[in-house]
Parts: C-alpha cells; structure tokens; sequence
C-alpha cells in the first residue's frame, strides 16, 4: 500500500533533481522562507471495497520566485519545467502512478501548479482482516452470526462469460 509520505517524498526527490539548491519547505511555514523556494501540499480522496481502494491526491506546488518583484521570466521557466517533470507518471516505491489535470496559475507573484494523481491500491489483508468482527460485532464479540447474513444476505460473485464478436 502505497502511503502519502511515500508520495510526497518522490515528489519532492524530482524537485530536487531539477532545481538543484532550491528549498522545498513544508506547508506550516508562513514566514521566514528563502527565495527561491517550492512548498508542496497534497490532500487524498479515496474509495472502494474489500480487496482494493481507488485513490486520488490532489497535489499542489507553490513556487516563490527569487525576486518578489521581477518575476515573469523565471517563472515561465519554472511552469515549464515543472510541467514537463510532472507529465504523465510519478514513480512512487515500485510503481508508476497516473498524473491528471495538470493546472498552472500565477497569483501575486507566486507560481501555483496542481495535479491529481489517480491509482487503485490493494487493502492491507492483514491489517483489515478483522473488518467483519469489529463492523458487525456479536454478542460474543466474534462477528456476525446466521441472523446476521438472514438478514443482510451476500451474494457471492459468479464466473463472467464473455464472447467477443469481431
């Protein structure tokens, strides 16, 4: 399972791949910070059923320029190569995970660049195993009993035939 520090730390090994020297600051930093310097946030979303969770971080980079006042060029370069570093994959641990909806706003001489990274994961078995018992304790504190299932049936998946016509 993939977990969001991993995330942001290979985020932030690429910034320090191409801007060599530039600080990546954490988000609780509100003053103080050299310039040039990237912050970078991230908030998840996630969803699913027993066996996987779909995921998606929305990942947002705030580049403040060397000048607070003369900023335009450096700034199109960094929106540039930023763009280009975080194009279609992220390479987190051991896998490559899908970069969407690449957006890049300049506000108040700040350069803002977002993306979503989208990507199903599998659930820990051995830390949800025990999902049933505490979801749907008995009296015995052991899980669900026969009512239970009388009550909430489960249907088992069946086998899926197909047949592809040419």
């Amino acid at each position: 399972m993939i977990a969001m520090k991993e995330i942001k730390k290979a985020i932030n090994a690429r910034l320090m791949d191409k801007f060599v020297g530039i600080e990546i600051n954490s988000n609780d930093v509100r003053e103080g910070f050299k310039r040039p310097s990237f912050f970078v946030g991230l908030e998840g979303k996630s969803s699913g059923g027993q066996g996987h969770i779909e995921k998606e971080i929305d990942v947002q980079l705030y580049y403040f320029p060397t000048d607070p006042y003369d900023y335009s060029i450096e700034l199109l370069n960094v929106q540039e190569t930023l763009q280009a570093i975080f194009d279609l994959k992220l390479r987190v641990v051991d896998r490559y995970i899908n970069i969407t909806d690449t957006n890049a706003v300049v506000t108040d001489g700040v350069l803002s660049l977002s993306f979503s990274l989208e990507f199903t994961d599998v659930r820990d078995v051995l830390q949800d195993s025990d999902w049933i018992v505490q979801q749907f304790p008995d009296a015995e504190g052991k899980g669900p009993n026969e009512e239970h299932f009388e009550k909430y049936p489960v249907e088992l998946m069946e086998e899926l035939e197909m047949i592809l016509k040419e």
